[in-house]
């Protein structure tokens, strides 16, 4: 009898590819890459929490603070804390809904737009350099693999 071909990981039971390298490889990847941007921020006074808050808020200013919290996957208390710190820095401005007091809007202050933008050309120049250092196929293969990890990272929303 012959052997069946090996299996893609795409062609595999979620259980078989939990446990498979690349089920075992990629978390840790992810998360090593995560903690790496940390390098980006550090000069700029950022942490890896108000970095993406920052930028969503370049994106789509006057969020509420259950928006942000939302968008950013974290619970309302976690992001109330990021907010109150970026506040404190003068980064963010609170200031309640007109249409309903009880809700509070969040937009960045002229130097919370600077720092946002300079952590953009920061996070940038940080994965360009990287970037350098891998070959063209390497490149490559991160470049068709983005809609993949993409549509990863969405699945919950």
């Amino acid at each position: 009898m012959t052997k069946p071909p090996p299996l893609h990981a795409h062609q595999r039971a979620p259980r078989e590819l939990a446990s498979s390298e690349l089920g075992q490889r990629l978390p840790m990847v992810m998360s090593l890459l995560g903690r790496s941007l940390r390098h980006a921020y550090s000069p700029i006074g950022l942490n890896l929490g108000q970095y993406p808050v920052l930028n969503s808020l370049l994106e789509r200013p006057n969020a509420m603070v259950s928006e942000l919290a939302a968008r950013e996957r974290v619970k309302l208390p976690s992001m109330t804390a990021v907010i109150n710190q970026l506040e404190a820095d003068g980064l963010v401005a609170k200031e309640p809904d007109p249409g309903d007091r009880r809700c509070v809007r969040v937009n960045l202050t002229s130097h919370g737009q600077e720092v946002a933008e300079a952590a953009r050309r920061a996070r940038a120049t940080w994965f360009l350099a990287r970037l350098g250092h891998l070959s063209a196929a390497e490149v490559a293969a991160i470049s068709r693999a983005l809609p993949a990890l993409e549509h990863l990272v969405y699945l919950d929303q």
